[in-house]
């Protein structure tokens, strides 16, 4: 299988989520690779923080690691193996191939006008590449480093979403903006290593499971 954090936009929080991600679900799977196609390699980088600390590393690797039909076609569909990829905050070809073979695809953003503007743009893309391919590709819209005072923004966002929803999906999970997401990235930990009781290993906890229910159906 393969899940995407996708967005035409950086900044969302993409490679947070996915780290996070990927290593709350790895025990569930013999076969699970980090794809970093992230210009700013923050998944490369954290595997290099925890290396030097001596700590469990998953496998990650990048474009030019691989030859990429061949790597990504390995995963597709087969659920006995997983695939994160964290996408480019960017337009590409790379990212539009990735997109496209994507099984599952996550959308991070946040709460504001900004973020509806490129949620826009990134519909276009999905409207594009399923013109393209003939079918309708869908996307999970994650709300993520949500301040929960920014209500009536909230409000607007989810009727954005909803009323999209050709081609986006609201998913249930909310990460809220917590402070142990940006402490525990610098030092090589993930929230539920940095603080087993804080409420941003509890989010990610629940978002693994709604996206563990979306590999499985």
């Amino acid at each position: 299988m393969i899940v995407l954090f996708g967005h035409q936009k950086g900044g969302v929080g993409k490679s947070t989520v996915a780290i996070n991600f990927a290593y709350q679900i790895q025990k569930k799977y013999k076969d699970l690779v980090l794809l970093d196609l992230d210009s700013q390699n923050s998944a490369i980088l954290f595997n290099q923080l925890r290396s030097s600390q001596n700590l469990e590393i998953i496998k990650c690797v990048r474009e030019e690691d691989i030859e990429f039909d061949t790597f990504i076609n390995k995963y597709s569909k087969n659920d006995k193996n997983l695939l994160i990829i964290d996408s480019g905050g960017y337009d590409s070809n790379i990212n539009r191939a990735a997109l496209v073979k994507a099984d599952i695809i996550i959308t991070p953003v946040g709460i504001s006008q900004i973020e509806i503007f490129g949620l826009q743009k990134f519909r276009k893309i999905l409207k594009e590449a399923s013109k393209a391919l003939g079918v309708t590709i869908k996307t999970n819209v994650l709300l993520n480093n949500v301040d929960s005072r920014s209500k009536n923004k909230l409000k607007d966002l989810k009727e954005y979403i909803k009323d999209k929803n050709a081609h986006f999906n609201l998913l249930e999970s909310v990460i809220h903006t917590r402070a142990d997401f940006k402490n525990s990235y610098g030092d090589g930990l993930t929230v539920k290593e940095y603080n087993k009781k804080g409420i941003a290993q509890e989010e990610i906890k629940e978002l693994t499971k709604e996206i563990y229910k979306l590999i499985n159906n």
